[in-house]
């Protein structure tokens, strides 16, 4: 496209020019009929070059949400809690090599009156800015329920239909001072024994035990059946069966779900990483 006008350009400076130096030769109607030719001559490329240069008026397409991993995979994905208490949202980037930015639309559930609020425009990201398509809404409230839509924006400020719906719902944090061990000199048992304490009120179902080394990769993760429902306390042991180094430091962290929708939770919350000394069993 840019070669086209680049040689429409051209063609018309070349004939301007030539027109120009014939004009002091020829008689005055002819002078006339010359500038009226040039005039048009501009004009035609002065079209053609807008006629070219408009943006291509197409939307991109919706965006596509990553689909949400398992409790018991490893790395997470999708939507989800996050340790930071707010809710985590992830989805692929567009195929059209033209997107400079992704546009998050929420809208919160009304218990008042059991229906959806309006969709709101959450935030703006610039493709720029992003090394990953992801962000995290920390403008939630524990107990309420979000739901979350995308749309793609071009280099023409074409916005794309809306991506499906999605939706999640926080609930509170285990407290990471209730976590045991936690800190960098404390050491393990030897019955390898975690716990932690939560609130009795909490709408759960289970818990996710998650452990990794000190350079963050993975150890153990698994999923874990509550005890006892109207306990503030909690405990769990890491599997023998699993390999820990002698005098390594480990981090841990307990996540909560419910509500589960084919096996994926669509509630929940999780806890700051906690940390521990292993001195072997």
């Amino acid at each position: 496209m840019h070669f086209a006008i680049k040689l429409v350009k051209q063609v018309s400076q070349f004939v301007s020019h030539q027109i120009l130096q014939q004009v002091s030769f020829l008689p005055s109607a002819s002078v006339l009929s010359t500038f009226g030719l040039l005039l048009i001559l501009n004009f035609s490329f002065l079209i053609f070059h807008c006629g070219l240069d408009v943006e291509d008026p197409t939307p991109p397409s919706p965006p596509v949400w990553v689909e949400k991993s398992l409790p018991e995979e490893w790395p997470e994905r999708g939507i989800d809690a996050h340790e930071s208490g707010g809710i985590y949202l992830e989805w692929e980037p567009n195929s059209e090599e033209d997107i400079v930015a992704y546009n998050i639309y929420r809208a919160k559930w009304i218990n008042e009156i059991d229906s959806l609020g309006d969709y709101n425009l959450l935030y703006r990201l610039e493709v720029e800015s992003m090394s990953r398509m992801e962000y995290i809404d920390l403008g939630v409230q524990t107990g309420a329920k979000y739901y979350y839509k995308l749309k793609s924006e071009d280099t023409a400020e074409n916005l794309s239909e809306f991506s499906v719906s999605q939706f999640y719902t926080l609930l509170h944090q285990i407290n990471i001072e209730t976590m045991s061990p936690n800190g960098q000199t404390l050491v393990l048992d030897q019955n390898r024994n975690l716990s932690w304490r939560y609130f009795y009120d909490i709408d759960m179902e289970d818990y996710c035990l998650t452990v990794l080394d000190d350079m963050n990769e993975i150890v153990f993760r698994g999923v874990i059946m509550p005890e006892n429902y109207v306990s503030s306390s909690e405990s769990t042991k890491i599997p023998a069966d699993i390999v820990l180094g002698v005098d390594h430091r480990y981090q841990w962290r307990i996540d909560i779900g419910a509500i589960y929708i084919e096996n994926r939770e669509t509630s929940g919350s999780e806890s700051l990483w906690a940390t521990f000394l292993y001195a072997g069993d």
